[in-house]
């Protein structure tokens, strides 16, 4: 691959790691925090609901890749390393998605803008979400570690 290519897949790569910090600076119960007055929406829902979208996409894209995995539902238990587990494995089937889009000059099956605006698109929607659970955190009284505050701009590091 060339230099651009494996940028695109280290930008990838990047965000998925930011999801890892942000998983590993959580407690358990951090994961029932909410701001909702009606109990939903949860950090574990939007942790799960960042799984359900990539799984969603890559089934549009083919089948076959997800056939081994279910989305979590709304009543499933969440726990951090379940969650760690799944992020893992849709970032690598995307990785996979990626690597074939690169080869097939940025056409991207069920994605008809392309390439990079799916990667934008995976992107944004996750940060939006990373910005809500810190949101909730901030709000729940959670001590933010140093390393969650200021490490999900450290992308030289991440």
């Amino acid at each position: 691959m060339s230099a651009i290519e494996d940028q695109i897949l280290e930008t990838w790569f990047i965000n998925h790691r930011t999801n890892l910090l942000l998983l590993d600076s959580l407690s358990e119960e951090s994961l029932n925090f909410t701001t909702s007055k009606r109990g939903g929406g949860t950090i574990g829902h939007q942790l799960a609901h960042i799984y359900n979208v990539r799984y969603w996409k890559l089934e549009k894209f083919d089948k076959k890749l997800v056939a081994h995995l279910n989305t979590i539902k709304a009543a499933d238990s969440k726990s951090i390393s379940m969650l760690k587990e799944c992020h893992t494995e849709t970032a690598n089937l995307i990785a996979e998605i990626i690597k074939k889009a690169i080869e097939n000059d940025g056409e991207v099956k069920g994605f008809k803008r392309g390439l990079i605006p799916l990667l934008g698109y995976f992107i944004h929607h996750e940060a939006h979400h990373r910005g809500n659970i810190l949101l909730t955190l901030k709000l729940s009284g959670f001590k933010l570690p140093k390393e969650l505050k200021y490490g999900l701009w450290e992308w030289n590091k991440i």
